[in-house]
């Protein structure tokens, strides 16, 4: 399931932690609960629908320690005011508010993106000249801060006891942070503090508990509803960047989309889970990669279950830019003292995007009107053609206060962006390494650090579907297609089915074998490390390269002029090589 399905499922809730330095994988470093599910029902209330964390690694520029800055926003399904979250980490933090915006702006910019451009090879019958638009002729494209309190001392000699670090209200959340040795002491005042814990986080609390780990427990304060959730931040001196998926199983679907960004010195590396590249042949470049989230998963239960791909690491600066607003902004949202003129400037000049904390200003200060509600227009339809509605029923719209507007856009958005674009400054890489991941497989959380030796690696991909016309042997709309793949230099052959000009161009090419178990779609597995490439794992290789060739031999085998094999190759001796290589793949495959 992608993201962008997960939010129209459950809204956004943002919740951070930092990280602490992690000697083993043996050790955990976060998680959340949800709130005890009714006896009649031992399906949990909520649960986890996605994830989407950045880590800020850098230096204690008096100590030269590690430091670890983490803002995690986390999609649900179920009522937020059902939420309880309980995160063990290893050190003692310092919590802080953050701002979603962070990921609004980042999320789309990193996202792979997949282009594909047709031109034509010969002459297609009716055709002069060579076209090289093709038969299409286009691209497919796819707050405050707090410092913890000493502990407190009234408990000591009194036997097993929490420790309370840190007691208040950060934001809209009721927070604290407690320690203790002794795990059912812990458990106890979790439960008396109304944090219900599962038979099964049970025992994962006793397993950080005998690490001795800090807790820090957050739930909405009373009377606050999902529209008043903002991010959380933690802060505190560790060397990695830790993922919280082993409490995460507790309460997360199935096939948990999870992205992650790190800053740092170098391009981000998972240190104790495989790091994957894809097979694109298996991606369907006619529909711009509209299988992409699927190749993922089932690249990552290739290599195991615990892995991740890098969809993008570029140098940090290149994303200034995207946090970077006009040195006018500010004076236009003053000026702006009309619903349709505040839309403008924030939409239309700054290109800011309807969600999180901008969509919440709208809906405070630009609600939408009851009439247009009664008359069946929706909230999203409402904000994306807010013109026309102004400039057709202004006289339904709320009296506006263009002041208290412009100062909440200035303050929950323009200002968190230039404390953001601060960080893109002063780190050396930006890296997005992504994974599906289900509850069975979270037995460990992966530690991201960085590795100045590894490549820049580009969020966007290329191929070229070349249209085999021939000496005017084919139409364009029922030639063979080849298409080749920049980035791999691989080559996919495609047939159109019988009626192919009787549709609209692009036809539906014929892909059940590469949509099937017909290759691997992990190509290679590494163990990556601080320094060099690291080692391969898995490499898929000759499973690949055998069944692309019994695929294209199918398509130019039968009576194209195309034809990329001889003909040997594709009688019996092909067919036994790729038997012998799917029977590999299948004994090397790791079922979920």
């Amino acid at each position: 399931m992608s993201l962008r399905r997960l939010a129209s499922v459950g809204a956004g809730l943002a919740i951070g932690l930092t990280l602490p330095l992690v000697s083993t994988p043996a050790r955990a470093c976060g998680g959340f609960f949800c709130d005890q599910p009714p006896a009649n029902n031992p399906t949990p209330l909520i649960a986890q629908a996605g994830e989407n964390v950045v880590f800020v690694l850098g230096r204690d520029p008096a100590t030269g320690a590690g430091t670890v800055e983490a803002h995690v926003q986390i999609l649900y399904t179920g009522a937020a005011d059902q939420f309880s979250w309980i995160v063990p980490m290893n050190a003692l933090p310092t919590l802080d508010i953050g701002n979603d915006i962070l990921f609004q702006i980042l999320e789309p910019r990193t996202r792979p993106a997949f282009n594909m451009t047709w031109t034509t090879d010969g002459t297609c019958k009716g055709q002069a000249q060579n076209d090289t638009a093709g038969c299409a002729g286009a691209k497919v494209s796819a707050g405050g801060s707090n410092t913890p309190s000493s502990f407190d001392a009234g408990t000591a000699g009194r036997g097993p006891v929490v420790d309370v670090a840190f007691r208040g209200n950060v934001g809209p959340f009721e927070s604290a942070v407690v320690r203790s040795d002794d795990p059912a002491a812990l458990e106890k005042w979790l439960t008396d503090n109304k944090y219900y814990v599962s038979p099964q986080a049970s025992l994962i609390i006793k397993d950080y508990v005998a690490t001795g780990s800090y807790f820090v427990a957050l739930r909405l304060q009373m009377g606050l509803d999902v529209k008043e959730i903002r991010p959380i931040v933690l802060r505190l001196a560790a060397e990695e960047g830790c993922l919280p998926l082993k409490l995460t199983a507790i309460a997360s679907t199935p096939d948990l989309r999870v992205n992650v960004w790190v800053l740092g010195a170098g391009r981000a590396i998972p240190l104790n889970y495989r790091e994957v590249t894809l097979n694109m042949l298996k991606l369907d470049w006619f529909s711009g990669g509209a299988n992409y989230d699927r190749i993922v998963s089932t690249a990552a239960n290739e290599a195991g279950g615990n892995a991740f791909l890098t969809e993008y690491a570029q140098p940090a600066a290149m994303a200034v830019p995207w946090f970077t607003v006009p040195t006018t902004a500010s004076g236009q949202l003053a000026l702006a003292t009309t619903p349709f003129a505040f839309w403008n400037v924030v939409v239309q000049q700054l290109g800011l995007p309807l969600s999180g904390r901008v969509l919440q200003i709208f809906r405070q200060f630009i609600p939408v009107p009851p009439s247009l509600i009664a008359g069946g227009v929706t909230e999203a339809q409402f904000y994306a053609g807010l013109q026309n509605f102004w400039f057709s029923n202004q006289a339904a719209f709320a009296p506006f206060d263009f002041v208290g507007a412009a100062a909440a856009m200035n303050t929950e958005v323009l200002l968190p962006m230039g404390r953001f674009r601060e960080l893109f400054q002063s780190h050396t890489t930006l890296t997005r390494v992504a994974t599906f991941i289900s509850p069975e497989e979270m037995t460990k959380d992966p530690l991201f650090v960085t590795n100045q030796r590894l490549p820049m690696v580009s969020n966007l991909h290329t191929a070229t579907a070349r249209v085999q016309c021939g000496d005017e042997e084919h139409n364009r709309c029922d030639a063979p297609v080849r298409l080749d793949i920049d980035e791999t230099g691989r080559s996919l052959w495609f047939k159109p089915p019988a009626d192919s000009c009787n549709v609209v161009f692009p036809p539906a090419y014929g892909r059940a074998d590469l949509d099937a178990d017909f290759m691997p779609a992990a190509d290679k597995g590494w163990r990556r490390d601080v320094d060099g490439e690291g080692t391969v794992e898995v490499d898929n290789g000759t499973q690949i390269a055998v069944a692309l060739s019994m695929h294209n031999a199918a398509v130019t085998g039968e009576g194209c002029a195309c034809a990329v094999m001889g003909r040997a190759a594709r009688g019996p001796l092909a067919a036994l090589a790729l038997l012998s290589a799917a029977a590999l793949w299948l004994r090397r495959r790791r079922p979920r």
